[in-house]
């Protein structure tokens, strides 16, 4: 018989959410009817899993494949990139086909049908859509709804074209101005494409225009990067491609990207930013009809100013998955003091050698008592922000939660966890909130204990 596909998920979607499928069949009433749901990557033949349900009792069969397509997801570690990064970890295009199996009667085999029109033997391969794009972040149960809000994130224009637009479209919830110091790391991440290879309309992130910026205002530097797969990002090989051109050529990996944004990032491009630099503004453009870029095409506007160190302390610098499943990252300016505790075990022997292996027992000072044969180092390390905006202590909440989370120590990134944090609020009638974050951390690898 046939299945019908009454819901499905948004495409973009968040992977650990609740990813529901509705489905319903005219063949429920068979013996020993069950749905059958597969589920593939795009681009493999390797089927992933394969999952069988009864309808319920109003004929429907429900599947949530939220807690299982995370688990072929991961992370993309691109803090140090110095153009573009795709996302052959944490994007990928899954396809999700369903089909159904019953018998003749209570107690014969069962088959296995396609859910495509009558009776047609094989495989599940009825589908909702050709794939769906899903992201290694999250979406809050109290969010009002199953589905990401693709829409804020994701919208398709006519591309290699001169439209005018002005998005937003950052997967982040920190402000669009923020401080920066010479030698940290950044990045920001877009969807790029589109998910359903419309040669039309995209979301396509064809340049990256870097405009910087001297104390006075006046405009001294500019760069551009364009997205290419030389550059690291794609689909497109040659700049001058029309998206008609590479649309086919999309896969998951190229419908999310990251650019390196920070002035390390610029700096490993190589041309580093002007040494009088007070702020730059980064805003990702699509492409015109004549190929170049569309300033009026802005996916993206995010303003960096020049940060010093605070009264000599260098701060310290986080990077953390944040809930679009991409890097944010954050600097605590004030001074960072480290406590070790140490674990020991030990054990006591006597003064007295009775394990001899002479005809006596001399006398021997230097003879343990207690003796430790197992020295743990935990060291905690406890840094400070400096006072913060509502938006950018609400931003900074995400740190706190997430569990992928790195410091910045030179031009290398160690795994951190933390282990406590407080906030102190300041409330003037006169002016606006500001909070300071004090928090606990450790190294994931800590010191090896000493035997």
């Amino acid at each position: 018989m046939a299945i019908t596909i009454n819901q499905q998920p948004t495409s973009p979607g968040m992977a650990n959410s609740n990813l529901v499928w509705t489905v319903s069949s005219n063949a429920i009433t068979s013996p020993q009817f069950q749905f059958v749901c597969d589920i593939y990557q795009s681009g493999s033949a390797t089927r992933l899993q394969r999952l069988k349900q009864q309808p319920n009792p109003t004929g429907y069969g429900v599947f949530d494949l939220g807690n299982i397509i995370p688990t072929y997801l991961e992370s993309d570690n691109v803090w140090t990139i110095a153009e573009f990064a795709t996302s052959p970890n944490s994007n990928k295009d899954f396809i999700v086909k369903f089909g159904e199996e019953y018998g003749t009667s209570p107690s014969s085999s069962i088959t296995i049908y396609t859910g495509i029109g009558t009776g047609t033997v094989g495989d599940p391969n009825k589908t909702g859509s050709a794939f769906y794009t899903i992201t290694n972040g999250l979406v809050e149960p109290n969010s009002g709804d199953w589905n990401f809000a693709s829409s804020s994130y994701y919208t398709p224009e006519s591309a290699s074209a001169a439209e005018t637009f002005n998005h937003q479209f950052n997967l982040s919830s920190a402000p669009v101005t923020q401080s920066i110091q010479d030698g940290e790391y950044a990045t920001i991440a877009l969807y790029n494409g589109n998910v359903d290879n419309d040669t039309v309309d995209a979301q396509d992130v064809a340049y990256v225009v870097i405009n910087v910026y001297n104390a006075a205002g006046s405009n001294i530097q500019n760069f551009q990067i364009e997205n290419t797969t030389a550059n690291g990002g794609g689909p497109r090989d040659d700049i001058a491609d029309s998206w008609s051109a590479v649309a086919a050529d999309q896969t998951g990996e190229t419908r999310l990207i990251h650019i390196g944004v920070g002035p390390q990032n610029i700096a490993d491009n190589g041309v580093p930013l002007n040494a009088n630099w007070a702020y730059y503004i980064v805003r990702p453009v699509a492409q015109g009809d004549d190929s170049l870029e569309n300033n009026n095409g802005v996916w993206a506007s995010i303003r960096f100013d020049k940060d010093t160190a605070n009264c000599g302390y260098p701060g310290v610098r986080f990077a953390w998955k944040n809930e679009f499943g991409v890097w944010d990252y954050f600097t605590f300016k004030l001074a960072e003091s480290t406590t070790s505790l140490i674990g020991r075990r030990e054990y006591e022997q006597t003064f007295v050698n009775y394990s001899t292996t002479t005809a006596g027992v001399p006398y021997n000072q230097e003879r343990r008592g207690k003796s430790q044969f197992y020295n743990q180092i935990n060291k905690i390390r406890t840094v400070e922000s400096d006072w913060l905006t509502q938006e950018y202590a609400d931003s900074l909440r995400e740190l706190f939660f997430s569990t992928n989370v790195y410091v910045q120590d030179g031009t290398m990134f160690y795994p951190v966890v933390f282990t406590q944090t407080s906030i102190t609020e300041k409330t003037n009638p006169r002016t606006q909130k500001l909070f300071r974050y004090t928090a606990e951390y450790q190294y994931a690898n800590d010191q090896r204990p000493r035997l």
